[in-house]
């Protein structure tokens, strides 16, 4: 192992992160549909700037995420010219390097060395590129949210070290949250952290940049309130919920589960110091957030991001600290830092997705993916010469066609989903379940479908089992 040096570790590293950036960066470019919400993202970036931005409750539309993505990404189309959907998809790039690198300057607020951050940020930016790709290179704010708020977490421990006031990391906190609202694991670790280590009748280190910072995210859905009436109705729309799925959602953790035992494994073998009690608290209350929110129907991998970072977090400060256990104390610190990168490398390396090595070494394959452009941009002539408001299935090309935004497919799921509750609980029969047919057919709406080859499942390869 001793060939295995740091150096050795981090471009083996770094270089995976790169193959598995290939797929995100190449595929950047096309206007084929990366996620079910890019599209969605696209239309509401295109209304930021009016009272339409959050729509009336009894339409087929919803806008259930803050305004702060909407505004930036829109200002950005108006100012540069450039559509939104792409401004969107290099931003998510952008800040998925950037949440790497805040990681990297994390772990050594936290005590790790440059080294130990650096094999904490590099892998995340690789889990996430290689087993989240659907967000990573796509129009979704998720990312960016969390660079916000990892930029806000590396704030607060560097002045939280010093003793010093913490109003501006919270703030920033509440930023990140009016950016995207399901990234609360790093201002809840704060509060919680806060209050065990100084105290619950601490006024100015834990009350006052807390209530500073509630403050200002009640005045921030004040003017939401005030500028757009059904901004709350928005945020509040009714979804399904399944303790079931919740549980079922813990098998997603495969992704990252050798980064949190070889962090719990440190955490045990040093509880009583600060820095694993904190972490131990960082990465239990993301776990705790990622199942209660997974719970909700259409909840997706984005609700496991928090959790990713806390990983990478704790792995960072678990591979400083390597020479302290068992394992350790007999084979030595550095065979036990590059046997935690070994095993980090076989989880990144145990994936059947092609994608990347086609790009590198199949001609072919790249003719395929300009080949499914053409067609996605035939779907988007074809919906343009349709009469009227046009529900896709993939909204990418609604709005390329110029369609206005008329069918949301996660809105139409949830009154279909609770439609079906209501008929299921009523003893009479009276009550019948409405189908997604029935409200395009209510609301006027000629359903396209649009060809396979518009949306990025229809690019992806594996060596075998089905393509997620």
């Amino acid at each position: 192992m001793s060939r295995f040096g740091a150096r050795a570790q981090l471009v083996v590293l770094a270089l995976l992160a790169a193959y598995f950036l290939v797929w995100p960066l190449w595929r950047l470019p096309f206007p084929i549909e990366i996620a079910q919400t890019e599209g969605w993202n696209a239309y509401h970036a295109d209304a930021a700037f009016s009272a339409g931005l959050y729509p009336a409750p009894d339409s087929l539309v919803v806008a259930n995420y803050p305004p702060l993505s909407f505004l930036f990404v829109g200002a950005l189309q108006y100012l540069s010219g450039f559509d939104a959907l792409y401004i969107g998809r290099v931003l998510s790039l952008i800040a998925t390097l950037g949440t790497g690198a805040l990681i990297w300057r994390v772990v050594m607020q936290l005590g790790g060395g440059r080294v130990a951050g650096a094999i904490a940020g590099i892998w995340f930016v690789a889990t996430m590129t290689r087993s989240f790709h659907h967000y990573i290179g796509a129009n979704e704010p998720q990312i960016v949210a969390h660079l916000v708020m990892t930029a806000a977490l590396l704030w607060f421990l560097a002045r939280e070290q010093r003793e010093a006031t913490l109003e501006g990391p919270v703030l920033l906190m509440v930023l990140a949250g009016f950016y995207k609202h399901n990234i609360a694991a790093v201002p809840l670790t704060a509060f919680v952290w806060l209050a065990a280590r100084r105290g619950l009748r601490d006024w100015r280190g834990l009350w006052r940049p807390f209530v500073i910072g509630g403050i200002a995210a009640v005045l921030g859905l004040g003017v939401c309130m005030a500028i757009w009436p059904n901004f709350i109705a928005n945020m509040l729309t009714p979804r399904t919920y399944s303790f079931l799925r919740a549980l079922g959602g813990l098998g997603r953790l495969q992704f990252i589960l050798p980064a949190l035992i070889l962090w719990a494994i440190y955490a045990w073998s040093a509880r009583a110091t600060p820095v694993a009690r904190f972490t131990a608290l960082y990465v239990a209350i993301s776990l705790l957030l990622y199942v209660v929110q997974w719970s909700g129907a259409e909840v997706l991998d984005s609700a496991q991001f928090d959790l990713v970072i806390a990983a990478a977090v704790g792995l960072g400060v678990a591979y400083e600290y390597a020479g302290i256990g068992a394992f350790a104390r007999r084979y030595g610190a550095e065979t036990a830092r590059a046997t935690m990168v070994a095993i980090l490398l076989v989880r990144l390396l145990a994936t059947t997705h092609l994608e990347s090595l086609l790009i590198l070494t199949d001609g072919a394959y790249r003719a395929q993916i300009r080949a499914h452009a053409e067609t996605a941009r035939a779907d988007v002539e074809a919906v343009a010469a349709l009469p009227g408001p046009v529900a896709c299935d993939f909204k990418v090309t609604c709005r390329f066609a110029g369609k206005p935004f008329s069918y949301d497919d996660f809105r139409a799921e949830m009154i279909v989903a609770l439609s079906r509750q209501q008929a299921a609980h009523d003893p009479t029969g009276q009550t019948k379940a409405v189908t997604e047919a029935d409200l395009m057919r209510q609301h006027g709406l000629t359903h396209y479908k649009g060809h396979p080859e518009s949306g990025i499942v229809s690019l992806q390869r594996v060596l075998f089992g089905r393509v997620e």
